[in-house]
């Protein structure tokens, strides 16, 4: 039927209808920014006769405020005011309500981004759909959804084929292989037959209905990748056969294993012996990944030109000025002492609490989140706009830290860590309580960016000259695969932020053997164009070696002489490439190579163990140091107003 007289749909607001952001107090919204598909799919369920409604927990917000936001972003009128229920969603209970309050439905529906919250709607008797795009589909014809692996047959990558997945109930979680030809998604399992009937190669994945109450991860690092074809050594048996919520592997592929991990579960299980650094990733909803790789960046020509001319400028040169100033607010001392007030070693404030664990599970994840508000604001000294950008993951509500030190020409450069820690290696953990003081992964990087952010300001306020606006982020819950980083770039790319560059430093604290070799990780597989742009970002870095970092002498480049880069896919900045940015990656020497006469990898013994509570605070603000110059120049140089 066309109609849906009787039908009612309800939709969560935060990362299903928009972006939010709270202010740093957290709790008030600070922005409220609609996707731009919102309003054409919410006209055209209310036009074919839905009534709309909401579900969605406000936290400390007061429900007054959260309508005048609605208005203020042309959203309220779309729904009935009796319908706008605020609650936690944590059981079946604001659902039974929202149904009562529906008043005998024909059908109900709930729109949400978490797993964990449609399937206490699902125990409700809700339809369920992870995206708005596909609550039509739903609705109107109760389609199942399932997971599905679309492959383009060789010799066709080249043309026009994702028109025809726009064209479909069909929403994208991941691309992978040459230009993105490999495609992770839910669909209806109607669009996959007619995908059958288009000659692409469909991989009907799992069971019909698995997306409604999970998420997909890709699990990387299993031992049988490493022993190789028809050795029996992979941690699957050890893992899934013993597990007491063993989720569900849908395929083993030479990314590694796909799993649905139910509502209820979590990604945290699974730690396999031996894994790497970036060992997970969380499929996330993307509507983007349909695009083509060189029309995802928001600002297209603008950045490409930007970083083309980056690339091909003669040798920069930094001031005496600038180098000064880089060298005196980037010292070994008060990054150490950022370093210990995230890591138990001191207070967090002046008389404030100490952070054992930033652990999205730990309570004191809270605790490091103000505590990065408080700090930014300290440096920023009313210059900076500082925000909580809200997400959601495993039925809690999460926040990154964002901090804005406006520009005043076209463009922004990302000074970026991740903030959440894990000692998942250590036998018997337990998240929820034990301590994760992870002072290498990530505090070390923490430490970089309001290190970063001290310098910064000192350069703007001595040298005034034309500049983009830097941002300055720290992601949230990315031991659990990139979740903070991909809901932030998602959210940019969504709205045509003009991201010129994103410097993400990620482990940059240990160094012990005499080489004090670091690297610099650019690799994207999927476009040229994106890797080619990330890795004009790492030889700017690498150039201004000599001048902040001398002591530097020694480092590795990824990808190099058509070597793969390992790290691809396993930080943060392998969010923003997959909408187009352009991203790298700066680590200490977590791989071996690139090229078989580079020294071997210098692996943190103490990586995802409670024992990571030092650093080398010399190594690390040498490694910011440069990063810093890099950010900088790219924020300064070709920016005539």
């Amino acid at each position: 039927m066309d109609g849906l007289t009787g039908a009612v749909a309800f939709f969560d607001i935060g990362n299903t209808l928009a972006s939010v952001t709270i202010s740093p107090s957290g709790d008030r919204i600070d922005r409220l920014a609609v996707y731009p598909y919102v309003p054409g799919v919410l006209t055209e369920l209310r036009g074919r006769g839905a009534r709309l409604g909401i579900i969605s927990n406000r936290g400390d917000i007061p429900a007054e405020e959260v309508n005048q936001a609605l208005q203020a972003a042309g959203l309220w009128d779309f729904f009935e005011p009796e319908l706008v229920i605020y609650g936690a969603k944590d059981s079946p209970r604001i659902f039974r309500q929202a149904a009562a309050q529906a008043d005998t439905p024909a059908s109900l529906l709930f729109v949400g981004e978490d797993a964990a919250e449609r399937s206490h709607a699902v125990q409700a008797n809700f339809f369920v759909a992870p995206h708005p795009k596909l609550a039509l589909s739903v609705l109107q014809d109760h389609a199942p959804l399932r997971y599905v692996r679309i492959t383009v047959p060789p010799g066709h990558v080249s043309e026009d084929w994702r028109a025809e997945l726009q064209g479909l109930p069909l929403l994208p979680l991941h691309a992978t292989g040459e230009a993105g030809a490999t495609v992770y998604a839910i669909t209806t399992s109607a669009a996959a037959a007619r995908l059958d009937d288009l000659g692409f190669w469909v991989d009907r994945l799992g069971t019909e209905g698995e997306p409604l109450t999970s998420d997909l991860y890709l699990l990387r690092d299993d031992r049988q990748l490493r022993s190789g074809f028809l050795t029996f050594d992979g941690n699957s048996t050890d893992f899934f056969e013993t597990a007491s919520d063993p989720g569900n592997i849908l395929a083993s592929t030479e990314e590694g294993l796909v799993v649905a991990v139910s509502a209820g579960g979590s990604v945290e299980s699974y730690h396999f012996s031996g894994a790497q650094h970036g060992h997970n990733l969380k499929l996330a909803p993307s509507a983007g990944l349909l695009s083509t790789f060189d029309d995802r960046a928001s600002a297209g020509a603008s950045v490409a030109a930007i970083v083309s001319t980056l690339a091909a400028r003669p040798a920069v040169v930094l001031t005496p000025e600038e180098r000064q100033i880089l060298d005196s607010r980037i010292q070994p001392e008060p990054l150490s002492r950022h370093v210990d007030r995230y890591t138990a070693a001191q207070p967090a404030g002046r008389n404030g609490p100490v952070i054992q664990s930033r652990h999205i599970l730990h309570l004191d994840n809270r605790l490091a989140v103000t505590a990065l508000v408080e700090d930014l604001e300290r440096i920023g000294a009313g210059r900076f706009t500082v925000r909580r950008h809200r997400f959601t993951h495993e039925g809690r509500q999460l926040e990154n830290v964002v901090a804005e030190f406006p520009g005043t020409v076209d463009g922004l450069v990302l000074v970026t860590a991740h903030m959440d820690s894990t000692g998942a290696r250590q036998p018997g953990y337990q998240p929820a309580q034990d301590p994760a003081p992870g002072a290498d992964d990530d505090a070390s990087g923490i430490a970089g960016v309001l290190s970063a952010a001290e310098a910064i300001v000192a350069l703007d306020a001595t040298l005034v000259a034309a500049r983009r606006t830097v941002r300055f982020v720290l992601f949230n819950a990315e031991e659990h695969g990139l979740v903070g980083s991909s809901a932030y770039a998602r959210d940019e790319a969504d709205f045509g932020t003009p991201i010129v560059a994103v410097f993400q430093m990620d482990m940059i604290g240990y160094d012990v053997l005499p080489e004090r070799t670091f690297e610099l990780h650019a690799g994207f597989t999927p476009s040229r164009v994106v890797q080619r742009r990330s890795l004009a970002l790492a030889q700017l870095i690498a150039d201004v070696i000599p001048q902040v970092s001398p002591a530097l002498p020694a480092v590795q480049i990824y990808p190099a002489d058509n070597e793969p880069d390992p790290a691809e896919r396993r930080s943060d900045h392998y969010s923003f490439q997959l909408h187009g940015f352009t991203a790298c990656l700066a680590s200490e020497d977590l791989f071996a190579g690139p090229g078989s006469g580079a020294p071997p990898a210098e692996m943190n013994p103490n990586y995802h163990l409670p024992a990571d509570a030092i650093i080398n605070a010399g190594y690390a603000a040498d490694i910011t140091r440069v990063v810093t110059a890099a950010a900088w120049i790219t924020a300064t140089q070709n920016s005539q107003p």
